[in-house]
């Protein structure tokens, strides 16, 4: 099969502005252009007490803002918000969870307030739909009105939200300084730049809000279906484990079924985190570090070059998908004609002739930048955790009760069991880490 040569650009996400859009009260209807990723979040929002709650709380205080008058008027005339049209689906949703806003002779004010409040209390309760790269200080700052108890302050963003109406998004109201961007829920990367910018910083990482295309994932699909026997190779030194997590992430599991194997080719001097990419797939994983004859020189892309080889002949692999930026191994690639390559690379890494070699050739590449990776929380925790454990461990690794038993022979003090025991669990069994302004650590034993 012809495969694609040129590289398809990345296909933006709207994971974190769905959400957003939900909580604020967008209508169902407006969801329609959102892609199946989408819907998916849309369907456990929907599930969700704290999400929905959310939702009906914001609605509720958009309309007020918006039908403030009317709203006011009716109060007057013993009409209240639950026999109100804009309110009464909301305020029978809050009731059937356990929360009743509506209230005897209540200005719209003292509902806006109340409503505030709530949604002050209740916004970390949906923390958890947010992903940890996405500053939480700017998302929940979206939701909380400052100094919500205030008549005046509640005039004023009323009288903002009515008269820039049209640059809020949904027409919903939110707490920001209203800008001409169109729909800045259009996607996640418009959504965190103009967010980002409200706060005069940059959002730079793109991986976190785009993903590669359809065409290219079909693309790799496509290559996989089409091979006999298909294996994954990996040079250690020039690619990423991130961004192979991300991508094994945002590829489909049953598409990736029919790999063999992923070949690891590590050096010492690489990242740790390569030994857990075996806990992201259920594609056996082979992990290869590479001993050095000489310190100063890498046998990575020697020792990867023969694998690739034995593989080919020894083992009947045909397609290899093969994750490396170094133009080094182009000799291998050339030197199997009959062998099929797919080649992920890094786009900062990668010149253009090689890139030009590949098309010349009929070899078919793509960034692997282009992948998301704003979807591997779990992966990134594992590793940071597992690290951590592994460096506080050899700091910490003490035998207490023999630590008891030298302090009590250091000072030649002749005791029982029993005092030994009180000791130790006054003391010792009590003691915690303490971690000071500066990042200092210290081992805390109580008074």
């Amino acid at each position: 099969m012809e495969l694609n040569n040129e590289p398809i650009y990345k296909a933006s996400q709207s994971k974190v502005s769905t959400v957003v859009a939900y909580l604020i009260g967008a209508k169902e209807d407006m969801f329609s252009y959102y892609s199946g990723d989408s819907m998916d979040i849309i369907e456990k929002l929907k599930e969700n007490d704290d999400a929905i709650i959310l939702r009906s709380l914001c609605n509720i205080r958009t309309n007020l803002m918006l039908h403030y008058q009317t709203t006011q008027e009716s109060i007057y005339y013993f009409t209240n918000l639950d026999r109100q049209s804009y309110y009464e689906e909301d305020v029978k949703i809050l009731r059937s969870k356990g929360i009743d806003i509506v209230k005897a002779n209540c200005k719209v004010n003292t509902y806006i307030a109340n409503i505030n409040e709530l949604i002050a209390n209740r916004i970390n309760n949906v923390k958890d739909f947010f992903p940890e790269w996405f500053k939480w200080e700017y998302i929940r700052e979206l939701f909380v009105m400052p100094k919500g108890q205030k008549e005046d302050r509640i005039m004023a963003e009323s009288k903002k939200f009515s008269a820039n109406r049209n640059n809020y998004p949904y027409q919903r109201y939110i707490y920001w300084r209203p800008v001409e961007e169109g729909n800045i829920l259009f996607n996640d990367e418009k959504f965190a730049m103009i967010i980002y910018r409200q706060h005069n910083e940059e959002f730079s990482d793109i991986s976190k809000v785009t993903d590669a295309s359809d065409v290219i994932k079909t693309d790799i699909y496509d290559f996989i279906q089409n091979g006999e026997k298909v294996m994954i190779v990996v040079d250690c030194e020039n690619s990423d484990p991130i961004k192979l997590a991300g991508t094994l992430t945002q590829l489909n599991a049953d598409e990736l079924s029919k790999i063999s194997k992923i070949e690891l080719y590590d050096d010492k001097h690489t990242s740790k985190a390569w030994k857990y990419i075996g806990a992201l797939t259920g594609i056996p994983v082979e992990h290869n570090v590479i001993e050095r004859v000489k310190e100063e020189k890498s046998l990575v892309d020697i020792k990867m070059s023969v694998g690739i080889s034995k593989a080919y002949f020894r083992d009947n692999v045909d397609s290899f998908i093969m994750l490396s930026s170094d133009s080094d191994f182009w000799g291998v690639i050339s030197s199997i004609p009959d062998a099929k390559f797919l080649v992920m690379v890094e786009q900062s890494k990668c010149g253009p002739d090689i890139l030009n070699a590949f098309k010349d050739n009929g070899t078919y590449y793509c960034y692997i930048d282009d992948f998301s990776t704003g979807n591997i929380k779990g992966f990134k925790n594992a590793i940071l955790r597992s690290t951590l454990e592994e460096k506080v461990g050899s700091l910490v690794n003490i035998d207490t009760k023999e630590l008891v038993n030298n302090i009590f022979r250091e000072l030649y003090m002749e005791v029982d069991e029993a005092e030994k025991k009180n000791f130790y669990d006054k003391y010792v069994k009590k003691m915690t880490l303490a971690i000071d302004k500066d990042g200092m650590m210290t081992i805390k034993i109580p008074d």
